[in-house]
């Protein structure tokens, strides 16, 4: 099990499912793309009453294999995105969308990442309920419009 990196800080704790499994030992055989599913598994597998935030800062990463294969993470994260939303991908921002099975049934999994040199972090949520037709339209415009949505 992992331990505390940093007392206080609760982007690198092991109750941050992410953090551990981007500390944990990779395989021979592994891939990013395999790695980026592993992740959505992981944050779908959460008990739905222990539904939070999920963050990750690569500046208060302290293991080096998580600050190495973050960027391209984030990247495969917004390929797959974009893939299943229909819409293009941006690697350096924007928002996520998952939906997975989780262990009563569908979930879906949204989040927001910055992915620039200097900047690297991602905010996951999950819910057991899909989101808002307004979330499915910032989404796949990629922006938030100044008026107001009706």
């Amino acid at each position: 099990m992992a331990q505390t990196r940093q007392a206080g800080d609760s982007t690198v704790t092991a109750e941050n499912p992410i953090t551990e499994l981007l500390a944990a030992p990779i395989g021979p055989d592994w891939t990013i793309e395999g790695l980026a599913e592993q992740l959505l598994r992981t944050i779908a597998s959460q008990p739905k009453e222990e539904t939070k935030e999920l963050f990750l800062d690569a500046a208060a990463a302290t293991d080096r294999q998580s600050q190495r294969v973050l960027r391209p993470l984030l990247a495969c994260l917004a390929t797959k995105s974009a893939a299943e939303a229909g819409t293009h991908p941006n690697l350096y921002e924007g928002q996520l969308s998952f939906k997975r099975m989780g262990p009563e049934g569908p979930v879906w999994i949204s989040g927001e990442f910055e992915n620039k040199p200097g900047s690297v972090r991602v905010t996951f949520q999950r819910s057991s309920s899909p989101p808002e037709v307004s979330e499915k339209r910032k989404s796949a415009s990629g922006h938030v419009s100044a008026g107001k949505m009706n």
